[in-house]
């Protein structure tokens, strides 16, 4: 079969360390990939993320890196006036470098395709939490969900600050593409596939423990008509069930758990809570085609791509059918393949067939690859020929910094095992 793409991402500070030529030959020469993509945006999270300590670094065993920050030139003019403004890196070894600009005029003397990703939170949550703490997504009881980690994207701040970047972005730098992994509504869980949660119901359940229930969101709901008393009437219902220890709510608890009712059967019961999930559709929406329209109206021909990064991500606000109005493609990140057992593919299997059938066959579907620890070769091999089966149209690794050497040229040799070739 014929593939369009395989892309690999890399971060600033694998560039500094490995050096960019280095890195660059690394996952074109093993890997087969001909695309990059700077990490431009990367949340507060320590690297390699599932291993102890990096395979191939030659400068540091792991490495934290700042929260949200931007490793790449934007115009400063173009956020003026506005409540935030792009965070910069304080690192001396990464704060005088243009990173995406040195990764791509390295890219394009290869002839290779280039983007740039911004990651799950793209401004400093830590600098909101302190400073703008009304920008951040509310429990019902108003206090900050997800340790404060989440951007409520009803606030007209965030949405200016987030479309502005995204433009600024596309406007500064030769890329092809641009890729969004924006955390959505936070979901109190439900939507990741490690979730304790194992059923729809109970899902569907705890998705009311996330957000957002803030002043912003009640604003917008009421303008749109929706019932902002009924859905907190009913949301309240539900996470005083939910959240049941003791007493007679605890025993009512126990008996929905027990009888079997369906995710429907539940909305049935709590119309409000239908409502409120649906107004979160419908804003995530929103806020993609603002991407959207931003990205084209800076550049028309650059592509921007979903990174598609949770397994549930309905219960964040989510409707994959939207997808097919407001990006050009998606890439599926299910990294089965790290955790050492075959048996999950089946997990990247139907996140594949849910997004096509969200996008349809006219917008290109890319399958991850988990090339970090716990993958195998064998794994990996076996991935992408399930993969192949699935009529993908790209392959999209994850993630060069924690991958070994013999993972690296698994995807290689999966690919010629699997018949995939690279369309010229």
């Amino acid at each position: 079969m014929y593939i369009k793409e395989v892309a690999a991402s890399l971060y600033p500070w694998d560039l500094a360390d490995e050096g960019v030529d280095r890195c660059i030959d690394n996952v074109t020469g093993l890997a087969s990939a001909n695309s990059l993509y700077l990490i431009g945006v990367m949340h507060w999270e320590k690297r390699p993320l599932t291993g102890s300590f990096y395979p191939h670094n030659p400068v540091r065993k792991f490495y934290i890196p700042e929260n949200s920050r931007i490793y790449y030139r934007v115009s400063d003019k173009a956020f003026d006036g506005m409540l935030l403004k792009p965070v910069k890196s304080e690192r001396d070894f990464l704060n005088g470098t243009d990173w995406l600009d040195t990764l791509s005029g390295a890219a394009r003397k290869r002839n290779l395709k280039m983007g740039v990703e911004l990651s799950h939170t793209i401004y400093d949550t830590a600098k909101a939490q302190k400073e703008n703490p009304q920008i951040l997504q509310k429990h019902l009881d108003g206090t900050p969900v997800g340790g404060g980690s989440y951007l409520c994207l009803n606030n007209p701040h965030v949405r200016q600050y987030i479309t502005t970047l995204f433009a600024e972005t596309v406007r500064n730098h030769d890329v092809d593409f641009i890729q969004t992994c924006l955390l959505l509504f936070e979901s109190a869980g439900a939507a990741s596939i490690n979730s304790r949660y194992t059923s729809g119901l109970e899902r569907m359940m705890h998705t009311v423990n996330g957000g957002c229930f803030c002043q912003e969101c009640r604003h917008k709901a009421l303008s749109k008509g929706y019932d902002w008393d009924l859905i907190l009437h009913d949301a309240g219902r539900l996470s005083t069930l939910v959240n049941a220890e003791i007493g007679e709510a605890r025993m009512d608890k126990d008996l929905l758990l027990a009888s079997g009712l369906s995710s429907a059967g539940l909305l049935l019961e709590f119309p409000g809570v239908y409502q409120w999930m649906a107004f979160r559709m419908e804003s995530i929406k929103e806020i993609l085609t603002e991407i959207y329209n931003a990205v084209k109206a800076a550049d028309s021909k650059v592509e921007v791509r979903l990174n598609h990064c949770f397994e549930y991500q309905e219960f964040m606000g989510l409707r994959h059918g939207d997808l097919k109005d407001c990006v050009d493609s998606v890439r599926d990140s299910d990294y089965s393949e790290q955790t050492g057992n075959p048996d999950r593919l089946i997990v990247k299997q139907r996140q594949i067939a849910k997004i096509r059938r969200g996008v349809g066959f006219d917008k290109p579907v890319l399958a991850s690859i988990g090339i970090r620890p716990n993958a195998t070769p064998e794994i990996i091999r076996e991935s992408i020929r399930r993969a192949a089966n699935l009529g993908i149209d790209g392959l999209s690794l994850g993630h060069y910094d924690g991958a070994s050497i013999a993972n690296l040229k698994a995807v290689t040799q999966g690919m010629q095992e699997a018949e995939m070739e690279i369309l010229p």
